[in-house]
């Protein structure tokens, strides 16, 4: 079935649409390519967060490693060849992974050429990874996000998609007002200025100035982000390197 492989979090934000962002109902056939869509982008099962959760129990890139695996057949490394590596991931207390849903970055990377190539990672959904691409230079493993993180960030991309908003710049004549827009706003009692595309259906909302039409807006930019992450939270971003090794063919 469709969601056989998928996290019962998914599941949840594939059969029921946000409040937030409830736009016209989709045509049979673009249920289905979301669907498909969804699927193949949906993130494994991660840990639960809890308001007093311990880092000491979050993805600790210090102890975790990566094994290069023997190369099928023997014999020494060659440009071209498939490298394969095996990822164990831990935690601060040096524990090996149960659970998968880390977000690595693979890649070999030639310094001197300023030049790369990234790997395919595989998640074993047992806290242990297997990344294989082409042998070009001496590679290393980034941790991008722990497992932890990616539970934080599913959350707010389904409770807090306006974290990001932008500001639209109306004017007519002397008169100038700025308005707070996106491609969804929360529900108000306020006036809103609808500039969804008729075309391509892509949404986009202002919420309409106190004077001026809809019809005066001129241009819009960023306006900034709205503080979404619970305490502690932001303590699980960051971006650090496991391990480098060299390979000589």
């Amino acid at each position: 079935p469709f969601y056989q492989n998928i996290s019962k979090y998914d599941q949840k934000i594939l059969t029921s649409r946000h409040n937030l962002c409830a736009f016209r109902p989709l045509s049979p056939e673009e249920a289905v390519e979301e669907e498909f869509i969804l699927h193949s982008i949906a993130w494994p099962e991660t840990p639960s967060v809890t308001l007093n959760f311990s880092l000491k129990n979050t993805t600790d890139p210090s102890c975790s490693k990566f094994t290069i695996l023997p190369k099928v057949g023997g014999g020494q490394w060659s440009i071209g060849d498939q490298l394969e590596v095996r990822i164990i991931m831990k935690d601060y207390y040096c524990h090996p992974k149960t659970s998968g849903g880390d977000a690595l970055l693979a890649r070999l990377r030639n310094e001197a050429l300023d030049a790369g190539v990234s790997g395919q990672v595989v998640d074993h959904l047992n806290g242990s990874y297997t990344a294989v691409f082409p042998l070009v230079w001496e590679g290393r493993v980034t941790l991008i996000h722990p497992s932890e993180a990616i539970t934080v960030l599913r959350r707010l991309n389904n409770e807090s998609l306006d974290r990001v908003f932008f500001r639209s710049v109306f004017r007519s004549g002397s008169v100038t007002e700025t308005s707070m827009c996106n491609v969804c706003l929360r529900p108000t009692n306020m006036p809103v200025c609808n500039y969804t595309d008729i075309r391509t259906g892509e949404p986009w909302f202002c919420l309409k100035p106190k004077s001026l039409s809809c019809n005066a807006r001129i241009i819009h930019s960023m306006g900034g982000y709205l503080p979404a992450l619970k305490p502690l939270e932001d303590k699980l971003f960051s971006c650090v390197k496991i391990v480098q090794e060299s390979v000589c063919g």
